[in-house]
């Protein structure tokens, strides 16, 4: 029989360790906890099969796309789990490479197949996900050079110095722009200002991991 190893990554010792339980009771041996804690790098390096990630693991941690991002540079998939329904958070994060959610009310068995999909390389899909998706909102689609303008532009740089970073003309920063900000308006969510544009894109987990300027805040 193959064993998967999963990791559980959640910032509540009594839920962590209730998943532990359940796991080490129920899964007739199909399933070995290899972490249990709140970091993701410690999770790794216990090299697990599945990486089952709290999508809210509490304020001065990394973001869920940031987290789920770190698990699939290390070829580790994630399945997401919540006690409460984000779909912005769980969109951003499926985009990411999250191969499926499930809350924490749900049953063992029901818990032992998402992971078992998961472990496949597959995309659980249920409908606890189809649900919380169907009303989540949409995102614009954007390409790579109008993503970098928005992250740049987000942290607080003129259009100037967007331009200058990107190599471009700052007309041609300006048009970069514009265009995200005609896509969010086609989805239903004007972002005319920058602090508008800074809360829409952060919904929907965009900037995160931006390495253009770690930790800055968005000016009005």
């Amino acid at each position: 029989m193959n064993v998967t190893r999963l990791a559980i990554v959640d910032d509540h010792e009594l839920v962590r360790e209730g998943l532990r339980a359940l796991v080490e009771r129920e899964s007739a041996g199909a399933i070995e906890p290899s972490y249990v804690g709140d970091d993701v790098d410690a999770a790794l390096a216990g090299a697990p099969t599945v990486v089952l990630l709290d999508v809210n693991l509490g304020p001065g941690r990394p973001g869920v796309v940031e987290n789920v991002r770190l698990c699939e540079s290390a070829d580790v998939p994630v399945l997401l789990i919540s006690a409460f329904d984000e779909p912005d958070a769980i969109r951003a994060a499926l985009a990411a490479g999250a191969l499926g959610f499930v809350p924490k009310r749900v049953a063992f068995t029901d818990l032992q197949e998402a992971v078992a999909t998961a472990a496949r390389g597959e995309l659980y899909l249920s409908v606890d996900l189809a649900v919380l998706l169907s009303g989540a909102v949409d995102r614009p689609d954007l390409s790579p050079r109008e993503l970098e303008a928005l992250q740049l532009y987000a942290t607080g740089l003129k259009i100037t110095a967007v331009a200058h970073r990107m190599g471009v003309s700052p007309y041609t920063a300006k048009e970069y722009l514009d265009r995200v900000r005609a896509k969010y308006q086609h989805v239903g969510r004007p972002a005319r200002t920058r602090t508008e544009l800074y809360v829409e894109a952060s919904r929907d987990g965009l900037l995160e991991g931006d390495p253009s300027r770690p930790g800055a805040a968005p000016l009005g």
